[in-house]
């Protein structure tokens, strides 16, 4: 028997929020694209309701009944918060039985996170990697050893505060939403899907109502918080003008000190895709690009780890980190599917 850790509590709507209240957080493009989808998405779901009787799973008896399904399992609304004694941290994930439930301090970083109802990318799922990174960045000592952060004039400061943040192929956005809390410039990225996209956006708006005003600097750099579409090897411009408030002089354009690919690796074949994305968006001098996975077995190992010598003929310095367990996503996955490995890049070999 499993439980699926989740702490959102029943105080945390569920309910999908308005689109009109998440459009300050994506571009007036991306807000008509996902404004489509919504429709499309609408009219496809009264299609099926209104076929509910000709459905043969329904007819047989063979879908699982909402009844038969965990009340957190079912959540769609969902919370993840940093642990300095679990390297999962805490949510997100299905634990065995006899495990000890964890909580949370009130150093840790709490965030709520959305899984995407679309699979495309396997986007659907909380994987270990995402949480690895999230958990790590969260904790200041280590997020400064893993992203070569130097020591803060002012030690009560995260070091990503002010940071500017990009994840690539985000899914939940885990990653994402703890860098926003500890005061970094994000912006959120993942394939052009726009439930995909919607999902996090509206990640971004919860997590942002969470954010305490009194802080200024961090209430104003999680404000400038973006999310918008990219499928890697694509053109890049739309992720800079999310970065830079459309402004589009090359002479003031910022690009990434800090890039995140959770997860990534598990489809070999864009690598190179992956890795011209990166290269094309992190800054020259002090940019650190963190790529974490976990070998899923749906293609041989070597040519996963491939990524390694790919990231070296696109001109990156490449590190090969130390590996970390972690519990996988649900208890039917092998333990080799959360223990995740981690390759920083960089564009020099000295930040």
């Amino acid at each position: 028997q499993t439980i699926y850790v989740n702490m959102a509590s029943s105080s945390t709507s569920d309910e999908p929020l308005p689109l009109s209240e998440l459009k300050r957080w994506m571009s007036d493009d991306t807000y008509l694209w996902i404004k489509e989808g919504d429709e499309k998405e609408e009219l496809l779901k009264k299609e099926l309701e209104e076929n509910a009787a000709m459905n043969a799973s329904n007819l047989f008896g063979e879908a699982d009944s909402d009844d038969d399904k965990d009340d957190d399992e079912r959540r769609r609304v969902q919370e993840w918060s940093s642990s300095t004694t679990s390297p999962d941290g805490i949510g997100g994930f299905q634990q065995q039985q006899q495990q000890q439930t964890r909580k949370s301090s009130d150093d840790d970083v709490k965030l709520i996170f959305i899984l995407s109802e679309s699979y495309h990318g396997f986007g659907d799922t909380l994987w270990s990697s995402a949480r690895h990174v999230a958990n790590t960045i969260s904790n200041p000592a280590k997020c400064r050893e893993l992203l070569f952060l130097g020591d803060d004039d002012n030690n009560n400061n995260h070091p990503l505060r002010g940071k500017s943040f990009l994840e690539v192929g985000a899914g939940a956005g885990v990653p994402s939403w703890a860098a926003m809390k500890c005061g970094a410039h994000v912006v959120c990225t993942d394939l052009s899907d726009t439930n995909r996209i919607r999902c996090m956006a509206e990640c971004a708006e919860r997590n942002y109502q969470q954010i305490n005003n009194d802080d200024d600097t961090l209430f104003t750099n999680a404000s400038r918080t973006r999310v918008c579409p990219h499928d890697w090897g694509s053109s890049v411009d739309n992720v800079v003008k999310a970065l830079n408030n459309n402004n589009t002089d090359d002479n003031e354009r910022r690009l990434f000190d800090i890039i995140i690919a959770a997860d990534c690796c598990y489809l070999p074949w864009y690598h190179s895709e992956l890795l011209d994305s990166i290269y094309s968006l992190l800054t020259d001098v002090g940019g650190v690009a963190i790529v974490a996975f976990a070998l899923h077995d749906n293609t041989d190992d070597k040519d996963v780890w491939k990524i390694v010598d790919t990231a070296k003929e696109k001109g990156f310095f490449v590190e090969v980190l130390e590996s970390q367990q972690l519990s996988p996503p649900t208890t039917a996955m092998e333990s080799k599917q959360g223990l995740v490995h981690t390759v920083r890049l960089t564009k020099t070999t000295t930040i």
